[in-house]
């Protein structure tokens, strides 16, 4: 107890002064019974004496008694103030959060704001206590008031998105969610809920655009006052209007038809020639960029959005007023960061080429002062850029500073189609991992099942018949996550047949050898053509099924049943039989 130092002997009495020391040497030795009971003297001595109210109310609530805690630190708040924050109050509310006793948490929250009126966290506290409560008109108001404090506040936004969707104020929700997406545009919860808004104003496209975090133009000239269509194109420009390199891998890939089940293939497989874009490297003085999991954007010294380096929600960006300011870095500064950098595919497919656009278009790497990507804490992202050269000291992470500007901004376009990998960016991807990893000589097996069991979703929920089934057939179930990134390139390299539920892991097929047989297994409402792209530029031998219909499976599952409100994420039930038809088809049994 610091305050201790801070005794006037002579005001409190030498009796009591005294008796306070001592309660102090109980409580350094760990014995708080006898402490309490000498506070409690105090206070029959010295009844004015604050410190003495502010040590048993310690005691008590490290003994989890909030309630006479409460009361002792309201008597510290009325006979010495400065002895207790704002903060103070707010923690103590949390605490009595945890233990659902919500007026105590009110009360807390009431008087932190009679300590500081403009506590923001106070009132969106108290706001959702309110709401705990059922008082939706006072957590409004509150969250009102936090607003006309900080109208950046985001949190604020969302929890009066979430009353008004409550209460079927689906327009007042709508406006509530998209102020909170053009303040933190990477909002997870504020995409989930708008898209509830959404499918009850029956405008299900956009719900479904907002599933996988993207927002239509429409609801931002339908909704954000002021927003025009031409509000937003007045934002954007091309690339073309400034400094740039264009670089010259446009190529063309035969796509031959895929293997399946029957001759009846999905629309998506009639594709026959994929044609990759052309690609650049430009260079923006006093540019800026945004980057986060779900948007990127490129903005040069005007302040216009360069479309074809724009991915996302850009327009979003575009309008808002309410973007963090951006974080300035000294020399040149590569912008590397794309749309789902956070995840394996779209790093590997997406972000790392981009790296060799820099080295075609002369620029040295070891020249660039940053490198921007979305984010460095995951163990494949760390081990591929170093793997790649780039040092930690250079690499700056958007999950941390989503909003940068530097004095020279170098952004290589986009490999090619977003999601597609084109020949060259799979060669470099090859090159300059594939020899690192066979080189360590790993004995893996040839055979392998790639198992979701821990993702979040698409999961096989017969997995456990699934490998049962496959078992006899030499089939290794694998969990990539258990391995580092080499020891995963080293895997796909060795084998010679793959099956596997859509998913990131699937990427590791470019460093596959030609001639790899590999089944690709669907949701009935979710097929892709990534893989497939990638199978017929290397020379696999590609594979695929789609699953049964969810709501026809009744028989037992190893992993429960998820429901998601896109087939992206969709889980996946395996016909066994039409697996092994297929593996028999194909010729890998």
């Amino acid at each position: 107890m610091n305050q201790i130092q801070a005794i006037s002997i002579p005001k409190l009495g030498q009796q009591a002064a005294s008796l306070y020391q001592e309660a102090q040497r109980h409580l350094q030795e760990g014995n708080s019974t006898q402490a309490t009971l000498l506070f409690q003297e105090i206070i029959k001595l010295q009844p004015e004496f604050a410190l003495s109210y502010q040590g048993l109310g310690d005691i008590w609530r490290s003994q989890g008694k909030l309630s006479p805690a409460l009361r002792c630190y309201l008597k510290v708040l009325e006979l010495q103030p400065d002895l207790i924050s704002a903060d103070f109050f707010l923690d103590l509310g949390r605490e009595f959060v945890e233990k659902e006793e919500i007026n105590e948490a009110i009360s807390c929250y009431s008087y932190c704001l009679k300590i500081d009126p403009t506590y923001t966290k106070s009132y969106l506290n108290l706001g959702v206590m309110w709401r705990k409560k059922g008082e939706l008109t006072k957590a409004i108001a509150l969250y009102q008031q936090a607003l006309a404090l900080e109208p950046s506040l985001h949190s604020a936004y969302f929890n009066l998105g979430n009353i008004f969707l409550e209460q079927e104020r689906l327009d007042e929700a709508i406006i509530a969610y998209l102020e909170t997406l053009q303040i933190q545009p990477y909002f997870e919860s504020a995409y989930q809920n708008l898209g509830q808004a959404l499918i009850k104003k029956e405008r299900m496209e956009e719900a479904f655009a907002c599933a996988i975090h993207l927002l239509p133009n429409s609801l931002l000239t339908d909704f954000v006052s002021g927003v025009f269509p031409t509000t937003i194109s007045s934002k954007f420009t091309t690339y073309k209007t400034g400094t740039y390199l264009p670089i010259n891998l446009k190529t063309s890939v035969k796509l031959f038809p895929p293997k399946t089940y029957n001759s009846s293939f999905h629309s998506y497989f009639r594709w026959e020639v994929y044609r990759n874009p052309e690609t650049f490297v430009t260079q923006i003085p006093s540019g800026r960029a945004w980057g986060d999991s779900y948007s990127t954007a490129v903005i040069n010294s005007e302040g216009l959005f360069l479309d074809e380096l724009c991915q996302g929600s850009a327009s979003t960006l575009a309008i808002s007023q309410k973007l963090p300011p951006a974080t300035p870095l000294a020399g040149t500064t590569a912008f590397l960061s794309v749309r789902g950098g956070n995840t394996y595919y779209h790093w590997m497919a997406d972000l790392l080429p981009r790296i060799k656009l820099l080295q075609l278009a002369d620029l040295q790497l070891e020249e660039i002062d940053f490198f921007v990507v979305n984010s460095c804490h995951l163990p494949f992202q760390r081990e591929t850029l170093n793997l790649l050269g780039i040092p930690t000291h250079k690499i700056i992470q958007n999950s941390q500073n989503p909003h940068i500007k530097t004095s020279n901004l170098v952004v290589p376009s986009l490999p090619g189609d977003v999601g597609l990998m084109s020949p060259w960016s799979s060669q470099f991807l090859r090159e300059s991992f594939l020899e690192k990893a066979t080189a360590q000589g790993l004995q893996t097996p040839d055979r392998i099942y790639i198992s979701r069991r821990n993702a979040s979703y698409r999961r096989i929920l017969n997995e456990e018949e699934t490998i049962a089934r496959l078992s006899p057939y030499g089939f290794v179930p694998i969990i990539l996550e258990s391995l580092s990134f080499l020891e995963q390139v080293a895997l796909f390299a060795n084998a010679k047949a793959i099956i596997a539920p859509h998913g990131a892991g699937l990427t590791n097929t470019v460093f596959c050898n030609p001639g790899t047989r590999l089944i690709e297994i669907f949701s009935p409402d979710m097929v892709s053509v990534n893989y497939w792209v990638v199978s017929n530029i290397i020379g696999l031998d590609y594979s695929y099924l789609i699953g049964e219909d969810l709501d026809e499976y009744i028989t037992p599952i190893s992993i429960p049943r998820r429901y998601y409100n896109h087939p992206l994420y969709e889980d996946i039930v395996v016909n066994l039989d039409s697996l092994v038809h297929i593996m028999h088809f194909s010729g890998m049994i």
